[in-house]
């Protein structure tokens, strides 16, 4: 698919990033080069490929060059720190990473930390034993490898937290991400052509990068910013005539201030503003509607699944009662609410939103059996997410079973964060939760008992996660308690801890 999109679209501009406009026959060539560099060194089909680089021409370069070799492809998150990045190369059992500049202190730090790695290559730095990437590709050549994969050989594992802090790798087959590209669903759903262009503004490895295939193998222009700068978004909206973005509720609220503050930027060009992947108040779906028009779009969906689940297309954002939903199932999926014992809820009856579509039942977790048993009934793959249906058919969210909490369109689990705080040899206990925050959707906040006697403060603890945790995993606020409310069982109800600082909040404002 990909080198019939270079033909088919032979001499157009691909991708633009500052002022590299590179074209299809270029993304074509230095992709090829990468994989037959891949080749020679000796990787085998079904080898997973580590890549560890920010937003630019050669991230996008090296998540085809890995597919085009026959090998797996395992994107890591820029933020997390050193020891994340070992537990998940380790977890993934990695041969070879590839590194940018601003990773170098991580690309040599694994090298002692993680058994299975043979390979790094240095994307413009240099040190001992590291390959050269630049180098590396200059003698290679510029036609695709020829490698043969079954339609059931894993093509990549995507990373997302797990509930006990472990890592927990999504895994998809070549066939399972074929049929995705090939759906009839996606030349309807995102209606593009070589006329469009797509702005992203996220990071290439979450959600911002599931708009860029279909966009490449469409033909269109995929504009790419190395990270989100508000003023700077707006400037090649109108630069580029940008027809197509997508962003999460802080980067919204971020353009919109921008634009308050008097900034002027010819946004006509705007048809879609796709958005999502964190609670987003219908305060700012309003205020984005003001401002941008009818352009919004919000979209529902999750690393197991490999299309979108439900939509909220922009003419039903003139439903007042809508705005509140994630729309409805689009096409080819069948979205149920389920009590505790997997029985189907009726309409306006809060349970967990279980999903049945194509290619559900084949979800796999890497060396993890007990979340695809777990996850996976009859059938139906139960999300982990609560909500219910109203009589047209949205769909609404209301919390999530798995006390997962997403702040700035990253998924953070609970777990992970009270796992460092008890590090500290002053804490006793910690219970993490998310708090409803308009810029960020979910604000981390801690409750923490620490030892008596102690005179910990907040900025300390706080401190102290930077070494342990990325940092949009550290808590935002951290209030110290007593005890922690517990129930019958022994465990911590959370929602004493919420419900009570919400009201707290609630008469010192009024």
């Amino acid at each position: 698919m990909l080198s019939w999109a270079a033909k088919q679209h032979r001499g157009r501009t691909a991708l633009i990033f500052g002022d590299d406009c590179l074209t299809y026959d270029d993304v074509e060539a230095g992709s090829n080069r990468l994989a037959h560099a891949l080749l020679s060194l000796g990787l085998q089909v079904g080898d997973r490929v580590a890549v560890l680089l920010n937003n630019s021409p050669e991230a996008i370069e090296s998540v085809f060059a890995v597919e085009k070799a026959g090998l797996v492809y395992v994107a890591l998150n820029a933020r997390h720190t050193l020891a994340e990045q070992i537990a998940i190369l380790e977890d993934a059992g990695a041969t070879l990473l590839v590194a940018g500049p601003e990773f170098r202190d991580i690309g040599e730090g694994v090298r002692d930390g993680v058994t299975s790695l043979r390979h790094v290559i240095g994307l413009d730095w240099q040190a001992p034993a590291v390959l050269d990437y630049r180098e590396l590709l200059a003698s290679m050549p510029a036609d695709a490898p020829n490698v043969q994969v079954a339609a059931d050989a894993l093509l990549r594992i995507a990373y997302t937290s797990g509930t006990t802090g472990k890592p927990k790798g999504v895994t998809y087959t070549v066939k399972r991400w074929y049929e995705r590209l090939t759906n009839h669903f996606y030349a309807m759903e995102y209606s593009l052509g070589v006329d469009d262009a797509m702005l992203h503004v996220g990071p290439l490895t979450h959600a911002a990068g599931v708009h860029l295939l279909p966009c490449y193998l469409r033909g269109a222009r995929n504009v790419i910013l190395e990270k989100f700068e508000p003023l700077e978004t707006l400037r090649q909206i109108d630069r580029h005539c940008i027809t197509q973005m997508m962003c999460v509720p802080t980067m919204l609220t971020r353009l919109l201030d921008t634009l308050d503050s008097g900034v002027d930027a010819d946004l006509s060009s705007l048809k879609c503003i796709h958005y999502g992947t964190a609670p987003t108040s219908v305060d700012l779906i309003r205020r984005a509607i003001t401002r941008f028009g009818p352009v919004m779009r919000q979209q529902y969906g999750m690393t197991e699944a490999v299309q979108p689940l439900a939509v909220l297309y922009p003419h039903e954002h003139a439903d007042e009662g809508a705005l509140r939903s994630c729309g409805k199932p689009t096409a080819n999926v069948q979205i149920t609410v389920r009590d505790t014992n997997g029985q189907e809820l009726a309409q306006g009856e809060i349970g967990e939103i279980a999903i049945a579509t194509d290619g559900i039942g084949e979800v796999a977790f890497w060396r993890r059996p007990d979340l695809e048993a777990e996850a996976i009934r009859d059938g139906w793959y139960y999300s982990g997410d609560l909500g219910y249906l109203d009589a047209q058919g949205f769909l609404y969210i209301v919390g999530r079973n798995k006390d997962m909490i997403i702040s700035g369109g990253f998924n953070v689990y609970a777990r992970e964060v009270e796992d460092a705080l008890e590090c500290h040899p002053q804490v006793v206990e910690v219970a993490v939760l998310g708090l409803p925050d308009a810029e960020w959707g979910e604000r981390i906040a801690a409750f923490v008992v620490i030892r008596d006697g102690a005179t910990v403060d907040s900025e300390t603890l706080a401190n102290h996660c930077t070494a342990l945790i990325a940092g949009y995993k550290k808590p935002r606020l951290i209030e110290f308690v007593d005890a922690l409310p517990r129930n019958n069982a022994g465990k911590v109800v959370k929602n004493i801890l919420r419900d009570g600082y919400l009201a707290r909040l609630e008469r010192n404002e009024s």
